[in-house]
């Protein structure tokens, strides 16, 4: 696995660019060493993975890493597992069977999610478990749930109020060692 010292956020892919204009700007950033492509279903709904799919499948999967989302809101409802039907779809769409990185992108349900993750990451199919956009609370909840099965989250990107909160108490404890 290569190491990732700087990504990219595909978020565009899924937009009004089309993949002839976007080339260009992939290999750009591979040739920059940015070889952390970060995206989502929900860009675009499949078009960033669609398209960035296209890219990777040009590139040997050693010299690049994927990091995608779980986002509740785009879930099927009617999924037996909706955290495995939506990468099923991502990777599909990728070209790949392996994601680095799998975040849980938004808290709601945030245990519900945490625990039908569980199987996914015991599968082996991916390689760090993220969270993104939950408060502290919550991010040490599916913590607790993911150690229980012997897993932990290697990712963590705390929603804005925690991150501040965060923020504010080391910066106290720094200025209190001054």
């Amino acid at each position: 696995m290569p190491e990732a010292i700087w990504g990219f956020h595909a978020f565009s892919f899924g937009g009004q660019l089309t993949s002839e204009q976007l080339r260009p700007v992939f290999d750009a950033a591979m040739k920059a060493g940015l070889n952390l492509w970060d995206t989502a279903y929900a860009y675009g709904m499949g078009t960033s993975e669609k398209v960035l799919g296209e890219f990777l499948r040009t590139v040997p999967r050693e010299n690049y890493l994927i990091s995608d989302k779980f986002i509740p809101q785009c879930a099927d409802p009617a999924a037996d597992n909706a955290i495995t039907a939506m990468y099923e779809i991502s990777t599909r769409l990728l070209g790949t069977d392996f994601m680095d990185i799998y975040w849980i992108h938004n808290p709601v349900d945030a245990p519900e999610w945490t625990r039908k993750l569980i199987p996914l990451a015991k599968s082996g199919k991916i390689g760090r478990i993220g969270l993104s956009n939950h408060s502290l609370a919550e991010i040490k909840e599916a913590a607790e749930i993911l150690e229980k099965e012997g897993l932990r989250i290697a990712v963590e990107m705390p929603d804005e109020e925690s991150a501040n909160g965060w923020l504010e108490a080391v910066s106290n404890e720094i200025y209190e060692c001054l």
